[in-house]
C-alpha cells in the first residue's frame, strides 16, 4: 500500500509540472535568443560569435550554448531543442528531488511531499519553456548535493569523481557555478582534516586537482579565443561592490522571489541555531549560503526567481526535514493526522502563492518586464525587420534576443552585452551619467541604420524616457540616444504601442532610403497591439 502511494504522488507532482509548464508554452525569454545566435552561427561555422567577426563572449551560459549547438548540428532547432531539453530535465529534477531527501533521511512520505511541493513552483513551470540553462544548472546543483551525501556514507571513489565532475560543469553552465566546485574543495580538505575517516586526502586532492585543472584549461581556450578571461556580460553588469550594493541586492532579488519561495529561507535558520543540525546539514546550507552571497552581488530584475529557483529544490528539502523532526511514526502515533494537516498546509500555502503569481503573469500583470520574459513581440518585430529590409541592415536596441536573433541583422548592444567597447566604459567608468553619454555617443558614431527604442507611455513628452532619471542608465541612455539621434538626422519611422504602458520607436539614419516602409510598419504596429491585448 505504502509503495502505491508513494508513485502515486510522484506520478502527480509529474502531472501538476508537466501541467503548470504548459501554461507557458508559448514564453520564450528574450535573453535565450542570444544563446540560440551564439549557438546557430557556431553550427553554421562562423565561430562562437553573435556578430559575424565578432569575438565578443556575450553570454554566461557557456556548456548550453555548446549543448544547443550539438543539438543544431543533428537538424534540431534551439528554439524546440532548449524546451524539450528543459522539460525533460524538468521532470528528471523532481525525481531527483524525491532521491535527495531520501539520501537526507526522509522517509517515502516527506520524500513525496518535497517532489510534489516543487511540482507547484512557477519558477520550475516558467524557466522549463524559457530556453533559459536555469534548470539544467538547478539539476546539476541538486545532483551534486545527492553525490555528496552518497560519498559521506559509502566514501567511494566513483561518487566523489562524480560529484566533481557534476560540479565542474555546473562551474562551465554558470559562472557561479565556480563558487560551489570551491566550496566543496574546501569542505572536503577541512572535513578530512578533521575527522580522518574515509577516503586519503592525497586522492581527494588528486580527484579535486584534476577537475580544477581542466576548468582552468578551459579558461585559458576561452581567453585565447576572446583576448579576455571573464564573460563580457561581467564588465556589462556592474554592481559594485558587496558592501555597497550586497544588502539593496540581497533584499531586491529575496523579494522578486517571495512567491517563488524565497520565503522558505526564513525557517532554515533554525538549523544554523542547533548544533547537531549544523553538523548534520552544512553541507547543503553551504549551498543555500553560497547562493544568497550571488544573489547579494547579482541584482536580477526578472520575475520567478532566476537567481534563487538554484536553490529552491534543496530549501524545501530542508523545510521538510524541520517538519520531520517531530519524530512522528505515521502509521502508530496519534499526532499523524496533526503532521498530515501541517505537511499539506505548508504544500497548499506554496502553491497557493505560485498559483497566484502565474495567474498574475499569465495576464501580463506581474511578470516585469512581461516584453523580456515573453518575447512574442519581439519575435513579430524581428521578422518583420527580415522581411522588410535589406539584410547588411546594422541595428541598435537594448534587447539583443529575439529582433536581432530573428532578423539576422548585425547588431549593436545599448547595454553592451554584446559589444565590448561599450561593456569597458561601464566597467571602468563609475559615474553613471559620464557612462551613458560615452556610450551613447560611441553608438550614434557607428551609424546604426535603424535604432530602436522603448520607453514608458507615462514618461515625458508621453513617452520617451525623461532626462531627469539620469540614475538608471536604462532611461537615460535611450533619452540620450533619441536626442542625438535627431539632431543628427535620425527619422522616426514609427512609434507604436509594445506591451503593457511601453512603446517601441523605430528610427532610420539619414540617406536611408526606409520611409517607403511606413504603410509597413503601421501594420506590424497593428498585428503588435492585437498579440499584446
Amino acid at each position: 500500500m505504502r509503495e502505491k502511494k508513494t508513485y502515486f504522488l510522484i506520478l502527480l507532482a509529474l502531472l501538476i509540472a508537466a501541467f503548470h509548464q504548459g501554461l507557458f508554452l508559448h514564453w520564450t525569454n528574450d535573453d535565450a535568443y542570444i544563446s540560440y545566435r551564439y549557438a546557430e552561427n557556431l553550427r553554421a561555422g562562423k565561430g562562437l560569435v553573435f556578430n559575424h567577426g565578432e569575438r565578443v563572449e556575450g553570454f554566461s551560459n557557456f556548456l548550453w550554448v555548446i549543448i544547443l549547438a550539438f543539438f543544431n548540428l543533428l537538424g534540431i532547432p534551439a528554439l524546440f531543442a532548449s524546451k524539450i531539453l528543459s522539460f525533460s530535465l524538468s521532470l528528471l529534477l523532481i525525481l531527483l528531488i524525491f532521491k535527495t531527501a531520501q539520501a537526507f533521511g526522509l522517509n517515502k512520505f516527506f520524500s513525496c511531499l518535497c517532489a510534489l511541493t516543487f511540482s507547484f513552483s512557477s519558477s520550475l513551470a516558467y524557466f522549463a519553456m524559457s530556453g533559459l540553462e536555469t534548470i539544467f544548472y538547478t539539476l546539476l546543483l541538486l545532483l551534486g548535493i545527492f553525490l555528496n551525501e552518497k560519498y559521506e556514507k559509502e566514501h567511494d571513489k566513483k561518487s566523489l569523481s562524480l560529484l566533481y565532475g557534476v560540479l565542474l560543469a555546473a562551474g562551465l553552465t554558470r559562472p557561479e557555478g565556480l563558487l560551489f566546485l570551491l566550496v566543496t574543495a574546501a569542505y572536503h580538505i577541512l572535513k578530512k582534516i578533521i575527522s580522518r575517516k574515509g577516503i586519503q586526502l592525497r586522492y581527494i586532492l588528486q580527484i579535486q586537482s584534476l577537475f580544477l585543472f581542466l576548468y582552468a584549461f578551459l579558461i585559458l581556450i576561452r581567453y585565447w579565443y576572446y583576448k579576455d578571461l571573464l564573460p563580457n556580460t561581467f564588465y556589462a553588469k556592474p554592481q559594485g561592490t558587496f558592501v555597497e550594493m550586497g544588502y539593496s541586492a540581497f533584499f531586491a532579488n529575496f523579494t522578486n522571489a517571495l512567491f517563488s519561495g524565497s520565503f522558505l529561507l526564513l525557517p532554515l535558520l533554525f538549523l544554523f541555531s542547533k548544533k547537531s543540525c549544523l553538523k548534520k546539514y552544512l553541507y547543503p546550507l553551504l549551498f543555500c549560503v553560497g547562493q544568497m552571497v550571488f544573489m547579494s552581488y547579482a541584482g536580477d530584475w526578472m520575475a520567478f526567481g532566476r537567481f534563487f529557483i538554484p536553490v529552491l529544490p534543496l530549501v524545501i528539502i530542508l523545510s521538510f526535514v524541520l517538519l520531520s523532526f517531530a519524530k512522528v511514526d505515521f502509521e502508530k502515533s496519534r499526532l499523524r493526522g496533526v503532521m498530515k494537516l501541517l505537511c499539506f498546509l505548508f504544500i497548499g500555502i506554496f502553491a497557493g502563492l505560485n498559483a497566484f503569481q502565474t495567474r498574475k503573469a499569465l495576464i501580463n500583470q506581474d511578470a516585469y518586464p512581461y516584453l523580456v520574459m515573453n518575447s512574442s513581440l519581439l519575435a513579430q518585430t524581428g521578422k518583420w525587420l527580415k522581411q522588410n529590409l535589406p539584410p547588411e541592415t546594422a541595428l541598435s536596441l537594448r534587447r539583443q534576443g529575439a529582433i536581432p536573433y530573428y532578423s539576422g541583422m548585425k547588431s549593436i548592444d545599448i547595454l553592451g552585452l554584446t559589444e565590448k567597447e561599450i561593456a569597458r566604459t561601464l566597467y571602468n567608468e563609475k559615474d553613471a551619467i559620464k557612462q551613458n553619454k560615452i556610450n551613447a555617443e560611441y553608438i550614434l558614431n557607428q551609424r546604426p541604420d535603424v535604432l530602436i527604442l522603448f520607453s514608458s507611455e507615462s514618461c515625458f513628452d508621453g513617452w520617451m524616457y525623461d532626462q531627469a532619471q539620469p540614475e538608471n542608465r536604462f532611461f537615460h541612455i535611450e533619452y540620450l540616444l533619441y536626442q542625438g539621434a535627431i539632431q543628427t538626422g535620425y527619422m522616426v519611422l514609427n512609434s507604436m504601442p509594445f506591451g503593457k504602458n511601453e512603446q517601441m520607436h523605430i528610427l532610420v539614419a539619414p540617406g536611408k532610403n526606409l520611409m517607403n516602409l511606413k504603410t509597413s510598419s503601421q501594420r506590424l504596429a497593428e498585428k503588435l497591439l492585437l498579440l499584446r491585448n
